[in-house]
């Protein structure tokens, strides 16, 4: 018994050692190929990762068109109700305002991420001050929309 699985062992390594491909020509596993097919592979998971990120971009950019656009409703109403308080002043200002929401809603709607970003990037290298005074006003708007959106939620509990 011991003989035959003695043999057994010895015939595994040598069927083992064959498929493995020993670099003496034998048929067996070519590594490159192992390599190309691990290559190919990693390509496929990063350009599903990239569409599957790029969907989820998609989705953020439409959330936030359908956004931009609410607030420029808002602030066409305001305008107009200004306008029939006959304060021309403010109104003039919240339809300056609405006029500028308009066109950064329809920039953002027909524009691509990348572009988008770019744009962005080079506003921020070309007007710092503003560009970071726009940042903070955008996070105080943001902080005070959320805390508002959470007291709701609370309230509706």
């Amino acid at each position: 018994m011991s003989d035959t699985h003695n043999r057994a062992s010895s015939d595994g390594r040598a069927s083992s050692e064959a498929s493995a491909g020993n670099g003496s020509g034998q048929p067996g596993i070519d590594r490159e190929e192992i390599r190309q097919q691990a290559a190919e592979v990693g390509d496929e998971l990063r350009d599903a990762a990239q569409q599957q990120a790029e969907s989820l971009l998609d989705r953020q950019k439409a959330a936030a068109v359908d956004q931009a656009e609410r607030f420029t409703t808002v602030l066409h109403k305001m305008a107009d109700e200004f306008e029939r308080q006959k304060q021309p002043y403010f109104s003039g200002c919240v339809s300056e305002l609405a006029k500028r929401s308009d066109a950064f809603t329809r920039n953002l709607r027909e524009r691509d991420l990348t572009t988008l970003l770019e744009q962005t990037r080079d506003y921020g290298r070309q007007h710092p001050a503003l560009f970071l005074g726009g940042a903070v006003a955008a996070g105080f708007m943001l902080s005070r929309f959320l805390r508002s959106s959470s007291q709701d939620d609370m309230r509706s509990h």
